[in-house]
């Protein structure tokens, strides 16, 4: 990676990064790619994409508190150099297309759709959940069972919240490695990443989903169960009628991917971190709640599993000194804020004593902030205390340079976490 990430001439309001969120090695180590952006002014112009990127915190939040300037309504896959295949796009266009909801809806849309999830994942409706959440992560450390090894991925961290938000929408728990390749589909196609070939074939995979989830609607509708897809079925809309079918297939895939994604990924994010950082284990099994909850944000805070998300100018505004354009697109790069040093002090290293751990944007913010934050939290809890209650040692076994990353410019994930431990508990 060249030592000047982006132009020198960081007072212009053209300067353009000098690497994009699209390359391996950025996807890989984003590090020091954001701290070069941090010191030269914090907003730069993504090479490849043409996107904005905006690295420093107190400028994300600018944006975030200003919906009159910035719309969350972005086609996300067209962000790709020359888009998405047409092959791509016309299975897409074959089923019902998605329209603006929750993460990409402006108010009032958005202030009318967000209440039908909200009471779903308020702290009484998570807090019931606990009993449920444990006894899935007791069973799926009893199934890894005291082999002293693992692929902690497949084993457990896409299991754990695949098979919770399986029984929030009322699906079948045999069906999760489904949820989770359709999940996988829906990340590769906003992840800006992938042949033509890989897209077209998550395409595919993303209309089997819709129709499925579709005809899984139309059942509850005529025998409700009391799930979560039940009740959005169900749900009437303030003129008397159903939700549409574009509006309900896009909260219900908002809820399946994000529902497993962050988890999935902040697990294998700690447990990599619990085995690299000497002393950690330690510190975080033999500390208090409190300490573990601070673990939980700092693990968050520091790889923040989604790396940021898009909003587009509706009007000729500055940021950070870059001149941007009605119609311009900004990528929030929530990744880089949460590793700002002027809001988190030695951002590189997790402290289970950081005192503004919790105020990362690993969620998001503003009238966006991610509905399942408290879920995804108490999901991370639970599975951190039970795994460092259970296993001793825990060691990677495998070189750290041989772990494979997702490849999205969007989210960031381990495709595999090979593992080895000893049991100390055989409960």
């Amino acid at each position: 990676m060249p030592d000047a990430l982006v132009d020198h001439g960081s007072a212009s309001p053209t300067r353009t990064a000098q690497a994009s969120l699209r390359d391996p090695a950025i996807i890989a180590e984003p590090w020091a790619f954001y701290a070069a952006l941090q010191a030269q002014g914090g907003v730069a112009r993504d090479p490849d994409t043409g996107v904005w990127i905006v690295a420093n915190y107190a400028l994300i939040q600018d944006v975030l508190r200003d919906n009159e300037a910035f719309s969350a309504q972005v086609d996300r896959p067209s962000l790709r150099p020359g888009g998405l295949p047409a092959r791509a796009r016309a299975i897409l266009d074959s089923t019902v297309v998605f329209t603006p909801t929750l993460v990409g809806a402006d108010p009032p849309t958005h202030t009318r759709l967000r209440p039908l999830v909200n009471a779903v994942f308020s702290a009484h409706k998570v807090e019931a959940l606990a009993p449920g959440i444990d006894a899935i992560v007791h069973d799926l450390l009893q199934a890894i069972g005291d082999h002293g090894a693992c692929d902690f991925v497949r084993a457990f961290a896409a299991p754990l919240p695949l098979t919770v938000i399986a029984d929030q929408l009322g699906l079948d728990r045999a069906d999760i490695w489904l949820l989770k390749d359709w999940s996988d589909a829906f990340i590769q196609i906003l992840g800006l990443m992938g042949d033509d070939d890989t897209l077209i074939a998550a395409a595919e995979r993303q209309r089997d989903a819709i129709v499925f989830l579709l005809a899984e609607a139309e059942r509850r509708r005529a025998a409700p169960n009391g799930s979560l897809l039940s009740d959005l079925a169900n749900a009437r809309t303030e003129e008397g009628g159903y939700l549409r079918d574009e509006e309900l297939v896009s909260i219900l895939v908002q809820l399946m991917v994000a529902g497993n994604e962050t988890t999935t990924n902040t697990l294998s994010a700690g447990l990599l971190r619990l085995c690299l950082t000497p002393g950690l284990q330690e510190s975080v099994r033999d500390g208090s709640d409190r300490a573990l909850r601070t673990f939980v944000e700092e693990v968050l805070r520091a790889e923040s599993p989604v790396q940021g998300h898009y909003r587009r100018a509706l009007r000729d505004v500055e940021i950070g000194g870059a001149a941007i354009q009605a119609g311009d697109i900004v990528h929030l790069r929530y990744g880089a804020a949460n590793r700002d040093p002027v809001m988190f002090p030695d951002p590189a290293q997790i402290d289970v004593a950081r005192a503004n751990a919790g105020q990362h944007m690993a969620f998001g913010g503003g009238i966006h902030f991610c509905v399942g934050a408290m879920l995804a939290r108490k999901e991370l809890f639970i599975a951190f205390r039970r795994c460092l209650a259970r296993w001793d040692a825990i060691a990677l076994d495998c070189p750290p340079e041989a772990l494979q990353r997702v490849a999205s410019a969007q989210h960031r994930g381990l495709v595999e976490l090979p593992l080895r431990f000893t049991v100390r508990n055989q409960e």
